[in-house]
């Protein structure tokens, strides 16, 4: 997607002593080499040394920022960017600082779309927000302009997906709260079989097996059949119940349903034996059971989401150590075939799997510049000794 503008300070001046190896230009110049040397730890290292010299001074901010951003570190990076954008007296280097700021955001938001896609539609905002400066600044940067076009492109992505959550998770509420009224009926129902029971026992006690009691005992043997066969029915429904995050896996509700049915089975047999004494125990532990199922119900969805969440931040650390071994893999194979070092500049376009087929992706196509300076210094006039300004590359 678009383009990421590199700008690097460069010395320009007649011939430096050795006095002035360690000068601010000195220190730009070895900070620049150790940058396109993928050296980004020592180029870090010569520009904070060189800030440190003249504090004041834009292009070392803006190089830090591209450093920062080459490392995968977007927040520092577009720190760098804005002190580059506050230092700067020149409008279009500006534009390019506030340029990079855009960019610095949607690769935050790139980062945050596997786990937290409100908070990637919040970066995208903000990408939008510094390439409308950076046009404001500077008109003709045609490539700001095309950004925000394809930013907006990954936001009705985004739009897309979070209305999809949305529905998702109404349906899962919506099912969590059939369950639950499901529950709280065969709770009812178990407790109304476990007082009748206990009334029979009692009338046994005092009767014996007359006719009356025999009768009641099948009575409410057919109604714990009837129990038995809606809670399995019910555990069928939970396991085929949207939004967990691990379908093979049984959840606590679930192995706590699980064992209400054990139960129910143990009270129909007892009560077939005419068994009402220990029928009732086990109506007494399958109706904790039941209890317990209900109680776990919004503690498993809450688990899932955790769980979800884990997954998501799992992904976006392999995605992380992924492209940063693509990078290093990309730039020794540049190396082996020009037989120089790779230019950090010069990344290879990313696919990222999964997104909306034509959606761009943004590139960090840089001009190896310290070359170009080479072939072109003899052309320009130098002007103070030691002195130093900004080369860079309008894309």
């Amino acid at each position: 997607m678009g383009r990421f503008c590199i700008l690097f300070v460069l010395v320009f001046g007649m011939l430096l002593s050795d006095a002035s190896a360690e000068s601010t230009a000195g220190l730009v110049d070895k900070g620049n080499a150790a940058y396109l040397a993928g050296k980004y730890d020592e180029a870090l290292s010569a520009y904070e040394e060189a800030s440190v010299k003249d504090p004041e001074s834009p292009y070392i901010y803006f190089n830090r920022g591209t450093t920062y951003y080459q490392k995968g570190d977007y927040a520092k990076a577009g720190e760098e960017f804005e002190k580059a954008a506050i230092k700067s007296k020149d409008i279009k280097f500006e534009a390019k600082s506030k340029f990079n700021l855009g960019n610095c955001h949607f690769r935050e938001a790139e980062r945050q779309q596997d786990s937290d896609l409100n908070k990637a539609l919040e970066e995208c905002g903000k990408a939008i927000k510094f390439y409308q400066d950076a046009i404001g600044l500077d008109p003709e940067f045609k490539e700001a302009a095309e950004n925000i076009e394809v930013v907006r492109l990954v936001m009705k992505n985004i739009l897309d997906q979070i209305n999809k959550q949305k529905e998702a998770q109404k349906q899962q509420q919506e099912a969590t709260e059939k369950i639950r009224q499901k529950l709280e009926e065969l709770i009812r129902r178990q407790q109304g079989a476990l007082d009748q029971d206990k009334q029979v026992e009692e009338q046994r006690a005092q009767q014996g097996d007359g006719q009356d009691v025999l009768d009641k005992i099948n009575n409410l043997l057919s109604e714990q059949k009837n129990i038995q066969t809606d809670t399995e029915n019910l555990a069928k429904d939970m396991s085929k119940a949207p939004g967990k995050a691990d379908p093979d896996q049984k959840t606590k509700a679930e192995t706590h349903l699980d064992n209400a049915v054990k139960e129910e089975q143990a009270a129909a047999g007892n009560l077939e034996q005419k068994n009402t004494g220990a029928a009732m125990r086990n109506q007494e532990k399958a109706l904790k059971e039941l209890k317990d199922t209900l109680a776990s119900l919004g503690k498993d969805q809450d688990s899932g989401q955790d769980q979800k969440k884990d997954k998501s931040q799992e992904a976006d650390q392999k995605k992380d150590q992924g492209q940063q071994g693509q990078k290093q893999q990309q730039g020794e194979e540049q190396q082996k075939q020009q037989g120089q070092q790779p230019s950090p500049g010069k990344e290879p376009q990313k696919q990222d799997e999964g997104k909306e087929e034509g959606i761009k992706q943004l590139s960090d196509d840089a001009k190896d510049i310290l070359e170009e300076e080479k072939e072109n210094k003899n052309q320009r006039h130098l002007k103070a000794e030691g002195g130093y300004r900004d080369v860079e590359k309008d894309w």
